[in-house]
């Protein structure tokens, strides 16, 4: 099983504009989505696609949360909310035009002490052979040691975790030795202050996630693929197939969905890596995130990766 967590799930809003934005003036759009959205969400799309079975946890709050409620009850993922009264989830407005997407995403909903030990008491039931995603931003107000502690209390249970999350959560984590971090290379120049240029000058701080407490890192470069780092001090990369990106959003968390459905099924790492690349690849050639067969008749076409000395 692989529990999903979606801290600030939302409503997101996709529309598609004819002509450029032009700001100061009225746009009009010619295609609008509304789908459930968030990191942990996206994860459990893919893995259902891929028949691994999955759950989504996080925190409801409003109209809007009756809205995600809603969306996710129409896809048959299994859901375990906890419902946060008074408050609303976010609305994400995604603005794509052409090839770029320009997002604007609104906070999310602020928990309480109870409302995270709430959250504790459900994953506390997942053991050794499970794996739990901890995946997109913190809740607003929470310390950034958030993830961590969550990671801490349920240490005794044995899950694995996966966490995608960005700056000071993501350095706190690492303490914490999930058993894959995945940031992009943007978050990875953030986290360590620097500029990098091309993936292969992020081999360094690739490798410096793994001494800081990761298990595996899954360093998500966008059209250059992805490399995969180990505590063996091993690493892979392996370029994305060439294609029509259609829609980029969401094709990390595709990414980490098929990657977690392979290790899931006791696949090697590289064969991990592959089906995440694949997914990934799949949903930024799709409209939205990517059905089984796309996935699949991406995987059947791509090489092995190549190891780095």
């Amino acid at each position: 099983m692989i529990a999903t967590v979606t801290m600030n799930p939302a409503v997101d809003y996709t529309v598609s504009l004819e002509n450029a934005l032009h700001h100061g003036e009225v746009n009009r759009t010619f295609h609008e989505r509304i789908t459930a959205g968030g990191k942990g969400v996206n994860v459990s799309l893919v893995l259902r696609q891929l028949g691994v079975p999955t759950t989504v946890y996080g925190y409801l709050s409003g109209t809007t949360g009756t809205m995600i409620a809603e969306q996710l009850q129409r896809t048959q993922i299994p859901t375990d909310w906890i419902h946060v009264p008074n408050q609303m989830n976010r609305i994400n407005l995604k603005i794509r035009e052409e090839k770029e997407v320009t997002e604007l995403n609104g906070q999310g909903v602020c928990v309480s002490e109870e409302d995270t030990a709430a959250l504790v008491q459900k994953l506390s039931q997942y053991d050794a052979n499970d794996f739990i995603v901890l995946a997109g931003s913190i809740p607003s107000g929470a310390v950034t040691t958030h993830y961590a502690d969550i990671i801490g209390q349920l240490a005794e249970t044995g899950a694995r975790f996966a966490v995608d999350v960005a700056g000071e959560p993501l350095r706190a984590v690492l303490a914490m030795h999930p058993f894959v971090v995945k940031p992009n290379l943007p978050e990875l120049c953030d986290l360590f202050n620097v500029n990098i240029e091309t993936w292969w000058d992020a081999l360094p701080y690739g490798k410096e996630l793994i001494r800081m407490g990761a298990e595996n890192a899954l360093v998500s470069l966008g059209a250059d693929g992805a490399l995969l780092f180990t505590s063996e001090e091993r690493v892979w990369h392996l370029a994305a197939p060439h294609g029509d990106v259609k829609n980029a959003v969401g094709s990390g968390d595709s990414m980490l969905g098929g990657f977690l459905a392979a290790c899931s099924q006791g696949k090697e790492l590289t064969e991990a890596l592959r089906m995440g690349i694949a997914a990934g690849s799949a949903t930024a050639f799709s409209e939205w995130i990517a059905d089984r067969s796309r996935i699949e008749n991406i995987l059947r076409k791509l090489p092995e990766p190549t190891e780095l000395l």
